[in-house]
């Protein structure tokens, strides 16, 4: 019949694109003279194609998990505060250079579709430059911070350093403050061609590129005993809300201070009242943020907070790094999992 002639037709055909195939490859492997030659072969660990297949995604997420914890360990990088905010913010006189640059632009251009776009640019631009001042802000934290981290490490005492998200703006400020005050700053990236690498300010020790946003969520909050939030969107908002839940729902345990960086910005983007008001949220919602609108009071806030930590004996880890670890490190199971 006409189907079993076709089936014939169909299985033949892929016999010979098996040979052509085969034929093809054993060519390539075959010397001039027409011996064959060994074949090219390739460890498993070191064959990219496979380790960036969908196949090998568990593979990837453990190395998002085990890599940061053994860099961290190396370096006895056992707590930090975490400061998120906004990446187009930008040292003022920066902007002002910046906002200077585009009037000039527009003075040279005759395209009125050329002048419209540079016009637009302006505008945010000059909308932006109010907002400035927290990188300002920003810079303060993280050099006061550093500075006590500093003087803490001299004693002998527990570190607690300066971490970000890694990229421009707030989080560039923040590194930058304590990389002037000499201390090692930490940055938690993620995989945003727009950004590039990472803000030059963070130490190589601490530099951290994440695929995966829920392990760089992970590594945040994992070590993290403090989190300060300026001015920013929708992944500053991410960040500030995922830390609430953890502690609304104690999967963070030990006491950790949320700061909200210029109440002014925070009662106007967020109406908290309301959710108070309506029952979304209850008072003890509440209590575990705190607003502040200077870098001294943030800095006071955060280094009273360490200081009643360590009197009290509540967080995690003070004294030791042991606790904070991932119980890969010891044969003896901790009692409580992490």
């Amino acid at each position: 019949s006409v189907f079993v002639v076709q089936v014939f037709c169909s299985v033949r055909c892929r016999r010979l694109k098996r040979f052509e195939t085969c034929t093809s490859q054993r060519s390539r492997l075959m010397t001039g003279n027409g011996e064959l030659k060994n074949v090219p072969t390739i460890k498993a660990y070191k064959n990219h194609e496979y380790l960036g297949s969908p196949t090998s995604r568990h593979i990837r997420i453990m190395c998002e998990l085990y890599e940061p914890m053994h860099r961290l360990d190396k370096h006895n990088i056992d707590n930090y505060f975490i400061i998120v905010g906004s990446h187009l913010v930008m040292q003022p006189e920066d902007r002002a250079k910046h906002i200077a640059g585009l009037e000039q632009q527009i003075k040279k251009q005759s395209s009125e579709e050329e002048v419209e776009a540079l016009q637009g640019k302006l505008r945010f631009a000059k909308k932006l430059q109010t907002m400035d001042k927290y990188y300002v802000m920003a810079a303060e934290l993280g050099k006061k911070l550093g500075q006590w981290n500093k003087e803490r490490a001299a004693n002998g005492k527990p570190s607690y350093h300066v971490s970000t998200g890694g990229g421009p703006g707030i989080m560039e400020a923040a590194n930058r403050g304590a990389h002037e005050a000499g201390d090692t700053t930490l940055g938690f990236g993620a995989s945003r061609p727009e950004w590039g690498s990472l803000n030059k300010f963070v130490s190589e020790e601490g530099a951290f590129e994440f695929h995966y946003f829920f392990m760089r969520k992970f590594w945040m909050a994992y070590k993290c005993m403090g989190l300060v939030v300026l001015p920013g969107g929708f992944g500053s908002l991410d960040e500030l809300f995922e830390m609430l839940v953890l502690l609304q729902t104690k999967k963070i345990s030990h006491p950790m201070p949320i700061i909200l960086l210029g109440e002014e910005h925070w009662k106007k983007a967020i109406n908290f009242d309301y959710m108070l008001e309506c029952g979304m949220l209850t008072q003890s919602h509440l209590d575990m943020l705190v607003f502040k609108n200077s870098a001294e009071d943030a800095f006071q806030y955060l280094v009273e907070n360490v200081r009643r930590a360590e009197e009290s004996g509540e967080t995690e880890q003070v004294e030791t790094a042991k606790r904070r670890r991932l119980d890969t490190h010891s044969s003896t199971p901790s009692k409580k999992a992490r």
